[in-house]
């Protein structure tokens, strides 16, 4: 399992990024959103970048819909995790793997090429990049650019732009992997539990975003796993048996980890056992 690790070279992949970043409009952008409308071209234009490591995980085991893959649908979501739970953290938080992964799934059929263009104006990747390719006047560069970042994002994540929270949240098929996972830890074997946090962590972009950036941040008191899976395991328990619907607000979610910070200032949570954190952390979700 450890040999399952291929990922596409991380210093020519961060190479192509840059340098698709680098002139808005240019040539090389629009080779690239070309290359997007035709599978097979796409590919052609990813050779560019070699692969290292050996051993690939397993692929979708059917195609996906556009839709499907913006946002994969729960069942969709633990079947890929159930493919992918043998990878570590340090391998599904690269960039580089999660962009191979997504070329596969192109060369297999699975997805389109073009779904990578989508946003939230254009549920069509492929509209998006036509109307793109055919604009005129001063701000088709910019259209170009927002375009090509998009691309980016869900092909593996921006870095150089988004920073290292970008796996997380703008690549579908990590942010797939990582919102399992994180439903998983937290619930513990109990099946219950971990679907109301699956439902936390699908509740939408901006939620998880803001979750994902309390985990990752290195002076989180989030970072403490015995702390996180205890404020979030309430927090979900809360949101399901309250009609208080500010709880799945992301401002509130910001909010009540504000609140958790100051009690950790004063007060070593780690050390708790479980019912006395998770008593704690009823009181901060009340007071939220």
């Amino acid at each position: 399992m450890a040999d399952l690790n291929r990922e596409l070279d991380n210093a020519e992949f961060s190479k192509l990024r840059r340098r698709l970043l680098r002139e808005k409009g240019g040539e090389f952008q629009e080779e690239f959103l070309y290359s997007l409308r035709d599978d097979s071209h796409f590919l052609e234009f990813m050779k560019r970048v070699p692969l290292t490591g050996k051993g690939d995980v397993p692929l979708c085991p059917h195609p996906l819909t556009e839709a499907e893959y913006r946002e994969p649908p729960v069942d969709t979501q633990m079947t890929l995790y159930d493919g992918w739970k043998m990878l570590t953290p340090r391998a599904a938080c690269r960039s580089s793997f999660w962009g191979n992964i997504t070329c596969r799934h192109i060369r297999r059929g699975q997805i389109k090429a073009a779904y990578l263009a989508a946003n939230g104006t254009y549920a069509d990747g492929a509209e998006r990049i036509d109307r793109v390719l055919l604009a005129n006047g001063e701000g088709r560069a910019k259209m170009m650019d927002n375009c090509v970042r998009t691309a980016i994002r869900r092909l593996s994540g921006l870095p150089e732009a988004r920073g290292n929270r970008t796996v997380y949240v703008d690549c579908p098929f990590a942010r797939t992997w990582w919102r399992e996972r994180f439903a998983v830890q937290v619930g513990r074997g109990d099946v219950e539990l971990t679907a109301k946090v699956r439902d936390i962590v699908r509740l939408n972009k901006t939620y998880w975003e803001k979750l994902v950036v309390m985990i990752v941040s290195r002076n989180s008191v989030m970072g403490s796993h015995e702390i996180r899976e205890a404020f979030v395991s309430r927090l979900a328990e809360a949101i399901q048996s309250s009609d208080n619907q500010r709880l799945t607000e992301s401002r509130w979610l910001v909010r009540g980890c504000r609140n958790l910070s100051a009690v950790q200032a004063v007060r070593e949570l780690s050390v708790l056992d479980r019912r006395e954190l998770e008593e704690i952390m009823d009181r901060i979700i009340r007071a939220i």
